[in-house]
């Protein structure tokens, strides 16, 4: 049987919840920060690739910086057999709505040295796509961040946008309560 994408999703987001904070967590600052799946958000006048499958919004400071920062991180989930330069194209379609574009792949027989693997690596280096492969989807564990994603600027409008058509009403109501409490 055919594996689905969205079968993925619930995963992924426990992923984003128990591991992928931390690695976005400043060493001894603060972080505040929610996950969504956004696959089926932002009605259909937004683009078949401009919606990631799942969001992180991450609010963060150093411990000795004055300012926070909101950053969002948006993922495009692959099944098994389904991931190819497509991919790549479609994440990278996003960091004109988020700052960090990210795929994850469902990929249990990665190896460094299998073509298709390294090129898929190669072309998500290129444009500065993070990836991230999955052994097992029951399994956190199993999750491997083969290439971090780099920093993208989308436009302010942008993100905004993204943050209004894309998370729910009360996903929306604590980024808003977070950043009342944390303005100046």
């Amino acid at each position: 049987m055919s594996q689905r994408e969205a079968d993925l999703y619930p995963p992924v987001h426990d992923y984003l919840e128990l591991r992928f904070a931390d690695r976005v967590r400043p060493i001894r600052g603060e972080l505040r920060a929610l996950s969504a799946i956004t696959a089926t958000a932002g009605g259909s006048g937004t683009g078949i690739w401009s919606k990631p499958d799942l969001c992180f919004a991450a609010l963060w400071r150093h411990k000795y910086g004055t300012t926070w920062h909101l950053d969002l991180h948006g993922f495009e989930v692959k099944p098994k057999g389904r991931c190819s330069a497509d991919a790549v194209h479609e994440a990278l379609n996003h960091t004109s709505h988020v700052h960090f574009a990210h795929l994850v792949w469902h990929k249990p027989d990665w190896s460094d040295e299998d073509r298709a693997c390294s090129d898929l690596l190669d072309l998500c280096r290129r444009f500065g796509v993070g990836l991230i492969t999955l052994k097992d989807p029951t399994a956190a564990d199993t999750f491997a961040v083969r290439l971090s994603a780099e920093r993208h600027a989308p436009l302010g409008d942008a993100v905004d946008e993204f943050i209004e058509t894309r998370l729910a009403p009360e996903d929306r109501e604590l980024l808003n309560s977070w950043l009342a409490e944390l303005r100046p």
